[in-house]
């Protein structure tokens, strides 16, 4: 438990750290000893379902067993977030595009996890990324392309804090606040549409992966050498 309510501690200082934003209200965590358990306890949940946030009732429910801490810290962070970014958000004309709801609770949790990163990557090597207009919709039940999903939020929202900043993040927030539209609130905020948004990202990871290309190869141009 103690473990538990630190990795909390360190989720919400990190949400402020890179968004300004914190907690406005208290928050109900309630720990079931495994996901089955949890599940047992919902209505339909998702096959995937390890974690949910009741964001307008302030609860989290989670399922983690003994054995696996690691995975519930950073489900713990991603849950959290959802609650935070839904208090400083909440208002009665329009929420979030779900890739901003979804992508900070996924980069609250750290580096993206290599199984999300393989599916990213096969995407974009096939050419079979989702448009952010589309991601701005509940994802789909079927899990391969909710995986993707959730991967390419990570990624948007990456990109957004890496490029123009947290203090920017904090704005698109408020103005979210205020009742904005999706397309609105990105065209006052960072001066483009969802539509600019897709097509800068995708030359953002174009350019990420390059270099992660180039990195990559430098061992081998090396080794090429000495032989």
């Amino acid at each position: 438990a103690q473990e538990l309510m630190d990795a909390s501690q360190e989720a919400m200082a990190r949400v402020t750290g890179d968004t300004g934003t914190s907690l406005e209200k208290p928050v109900e965590l309630y720990i079931y000893a495994n996901t089955r358990d949890l599940q047992g306890a919902m209505i339909f949940p998702q096959e995937w379902t390890g974690g949910v946030a009741y964001t307008r009732n302030g609860v989290i429910a989670i399922g983690i067993s003994a054995g696996n801490l690691e995975w519930g810290r950073g489900a713990i962070s991603h849950e959290l977030t959802h609650l935070i970014v839904h208090q400083i958000t909440l208002n009665p004309y329009a929420g979030l595009p779900t890739w901003l709801d979804e992508g900070l609770a996924m980069y609250s949790e750290g580096a993206l996890d290599p199984s999300f990163q393989s599916v990213l990557n096969q995407a974009i090597e096939n050419g079979s990324l989702i448009s952010v207009r589309s991601l701005s919709s509940p994802f789909s039940a079927y899990a391969d392309q909710s995986y993707l999903a959730y991967a390419q939020s990570y990624s948007i929202v990456t990109f957004l804090i890496d490029t123009y900043g947290g203090d920017k993040m904090a704005e698109l927030l408020e103005v979210f606040r205020q009742g904005s539209t999706y397309d609105g609130a990105l065209q006052k905020v960072y001066d483009f549409d969802m539509d600019g948004l897709n097509t800068r990202w995708r030359s953002y990871i174009s350019e990420t992966n390059q270099q992660a290309l180039g990195e990559l190869n430098q061992p081998l141009l090396a080794l090429a050498s000495a032989n």
